[in-house]
This record gives structure tokens, sequence and C-alpha cells, in this order.
């Protein structure tokens, strides 16, 4: 163990966040301000892993920049907090813990009086070390990670309040109202911090379903922007097609064929296992040859012209529809004929529930399009059909998406039985491909083998 009574020239905070030694490939920190980019950039530098976890309120305790690079990068996962949040608390996983008045700020660094202590992790005892778990634990439970999703966001309400700043005073209330409504979707615990074991189970659920959402959509976002800064595109895909579509197909290439080839896809869990070891450290190396390996290819290996050329213009052509009137059965089929998630669904329905004999055979289009007939007829708990509920998926653009999903899947005012969160997931991505990403367990797979550290929807 180590004191750290930092005065004057002695600045033992500084030299622990500079010389963070190699085999530390984890860090977790829980730090309320952060107005130096120390720990944001030698993570970046060496690919160390970092949960983050600050105070993100309209006074900027959090600085924006060192967000906005935190927000950008594979290796960081930013998790704000709104209030009532002032631990200096930063876990150097197989190293040690730092505890004490630090903030991460060029005065608490280099001027401030400050004291804290360092704890090797040989020294801990197994109690401490269920403590130290317990407090991160607590903290993942009860945060949602900020995402590229919220960077237009804080790019927008730094050019907005650049004016506001100079009369802080006068518009304090103001900027509050303003950042509360930029953000607000982001924090769990407001006002302050409550005991989330006394939340109900659903709740649970639904922050489980969001953080997931949220940190997943992060990853994808970071695969496309490296395919549109780096990827020269095959000859085979349309110059004109939503790079979200390419995107996923890269990523559904990459996982089919790259990885998986002739192995069998129920046993594939071995596989996204041992490439989520090896790629963990890197996310951007294993993108990076996914890319080149992508630009190699001669033709699509699994269709993905087809679903990149064909699919995406069809299914989207046909979605944007329901906002206006009901789809027919027959441009139903086509949707759901084009939507894997549903393919592979249709096949597992029992015959019984379509009223057929136990043994009676059918072809996948026959199987897709009797699951049409059937889902075309049912009504959730409040009588609302398939053409309702996919209109309020898709275009009820006062409510986040995210939601709409949550909402979609799990509320019986929206759900229908055999209308799944996969299902779900790729009709918003075919129908909405500006503003989001096809969704599937596929998608979390190929993340998970790249190296990033996502929740299969197994788990």
């Amino acid at each position: 163990m180590e004191l750290y009574f930092d005065i004057k020239t002695k600045r033992n905070f500084a030299s622990l966040l500079r010389y963070i030694p190699k085999s530390v490939t984890k860090i977790s920190a829980a730090v309320a301000y952060t107005q130096d980019p120390k720990l944001v950039d030698v993570c970046i530098k060496n690919n160390i892993a970092l949960e983050w976890w600050g105070l993100f309120d309209h006074e900027i305790s959090s600085k924006m920049e060192i967000v906005r690079k935190a927000i950008a990068s594979s290796v960081i996962k930013f998790y704000p907090f709104a209030e009532y949040f002032h631990p200096k608390v930063i876990l150097f996983h197989g190293y040690g813990i730092y505890i004490g008045s630090h903030n991460i700020t060029n005065r608490a660094m280099y001027d401030n009086v400050e004291a804290g202590v360092f704890i090797y992790e040989k020294d801990l005892s197994d109690d401490q070390k269920d403590k130290i778990n317990n407090f991160f634990n607590y903290l993942r439970d009860n945060s949602i990670q900020a995402t590229v999703e919220d960077l237009d966001k804080i790019d927008e309400y730094i050019n907005m309040t650049k004016t506001e700043k100079e009369e802080k005073e006068k518009i304090d209330a103001s900027l509050q109202d303003f950042f509360e409504e930029q953000f607000s979707h982001l924090f769990i615990l407001k006002p302050g911090v409550k005991d989330f074991k006394k939340e109900a189970k659903k709740d649970k659920r639904t922050l489980l379903f969001l953080q997931e959402w949220r940190e997943t959509q992060n990853n994808i976002a970071l695969v496309k922007r490296r395919m549109q800064e780096e990827c020269k595109q095959p000859n085979w895909v349309d110059p004109k097609a939503e790079i979200s579509i390419i995107t996923d197909q890269l990523l559904h290439a990459y996982y089919y064929t790259y990885l998986i080839k002739k192995h069998d896809e129920h046993k594939s869990i071995d596989i996204v296992n041992n490439e989520y070891h090896k790629n963990k450290r890197n996310p951007e190396g294993a993108i990076r040859n996914a890319i080149r390996w992508w630009e190699s290819l001669d033709s699509a290996p699994n269709s993905e012209d087809v679903h990149i050329n064909e699919w995406s213009i069809s299914n989207r052509n046909i979605l944007s529809q329901i906002k206006e009137r009901d789809l027919s059965e027959d441009e139903m089929f086509k949707i759901m004929k084009q939507n894997h998630a549903a393919r592979n669904h249709a096949r597992q329905i029992k015959n019984s529930q379509f009223n057929l004999p136990e043994d009676y055979k059918t072809t996948i289009e026959e199987r897709i399009e009797l699951y049409v007939q059937w889902l075309m007829k049912q009504k959730t708990k409040d009588n609302l059909m398939i053409n309702d509920v996919l209109r309020y998926l898709l275009f009820h653009d006062n409510q986040r998406i995210e939601e709409r999903v949550y909402e979609s899947v799990y509320n019986p005012r929206y759900h229908l039985e055999h209308l799944g969160r996969s299902i779900v997931g790729e009709l918003i991505g075919w129908g909405r491909p500006d503003v989001t990403f096809l969704r599937n367990n596929r998608v979390n797979k190929a993340l998970k083998c790249l190296g990033f550290d996502v929740r299969l929807f197994s788990e």
C-alpha cells in the first residue's frame, strides 16, 4: 500500500496515470470531475479498455471535448451521472486501486494539495475485492453509456452555450433546462442515487435492454465510421447503397463466412469467445482486418450483394408506405421473407400454431406465408394489429428508437406473439437505415468476435 500526499512538486497521482504498467489491460474509473485528458489519452494510446463514470451536467464537470474523444474511441465506455456523484476511485484490474481526493484535472494532478491511497491488488482481501466489485457493479446497474449518437448533441450544446457562458449567472436556470432536454435520456438515477434493488424486475429488464442497445449501437457506429473512412467497396456493392446496410452485411459475411465457415452454428459460441479474447485489446485492428478481407472479395460469399442491392431497396420502399397506409398481405410477406430473423422463426413455429397436422411439410416460403397470414390476424392487448405496431415502431419519432423497440417487444400494448426482438430489430434497420442499424443476435456475435464487450441475446 502507498500513501499519496501530493504537495508542491510531489505528484504521485499524475505519475500513476502516466506510468500505468503494460500488464494493465482494463481500468474502471469513477471520478466526479475530469478536465484533463491524461487517463483517456493513455488508454487510447495503449489499447486499455476503460470504463469511465463521471459527473455530467450543465456545469460541464466532465469536459465535453474529453467526453467526445472517449465516445469516439473503441476502447472507452463513458457512463454519465447527472448529480449526487462524487467518488474518486480508479481500479487498475490486475494491478491495484486508487482511492482518494484527486479528480482528473490539471489542478488536482499538478497544483492542489491532495491525498489518497493506492492499494496493490495482492494486498486486497477477498472481502475487499468483493466490495470493490459490488461498487462498480452498482454503477453499471445504474447508468447508460453515452454513444456516438450523442456527439451531435454535444457539439450543439457547446456551440449554443458559448454566449450563455459569458452571462452564466443570469441564465443558469435556462442552461440547466436545455441540458436536461438534450441529455435526460442518459440518466437513470434522477434525482440522486437510489437503491436499485428496490426497483421492480420490469425496470431492471428495461435498463439492461437500453444499456445493451445503446452500447451495441455505439460499437456498430464505430465499424460504420471505419467503413466510411477506409473501405474501398467491392465492385458488387452498389455505390449508392446505405452505409448502415453495407456495415451490417460486412458483419454478416465476417461472422458466417470468415469465422464460422463450415462449423455448426449451434457450436459457434466457442469461436465467438475465442475471437473476443483474441481481439479485445485491439478492436480497431480487428475491424481493419475484417475490412481488408471484405475488400478482397470478388463475389458476395453469402448473398450479401442481394441483401445490399435488392432487399434494402424493396424493404425500405415497402416499409415507408406504412406511414400513410396499411401494408397488404403480399407486401407483408415480402418484408418478412427478406428478414433473416423472421425466416428462421417461421421455420421453428410448431405446426399446431397454424392448425396443421404434426407431420405437415412446407417449403421455407410456404412457411413464411403461413406465418404472415397468421400474424395479420393477431391483436395486441390494446387491439393493435401488425400494421399499427409497425407504424409505431418505425415512425413514432417523438420517442427514441430503442424505447420503441423495447415497447414493441415487451409492452403488451404493442407486443404481438411471434414478433420477437431480432425480427423487430431487423425491421427497424431495414425500414430506417438513415437513423439506425439492423439489430439481431448475429450482429452481437460478430461484434463480440471483433473484440467488443457486448451481451449476446442469450445472456
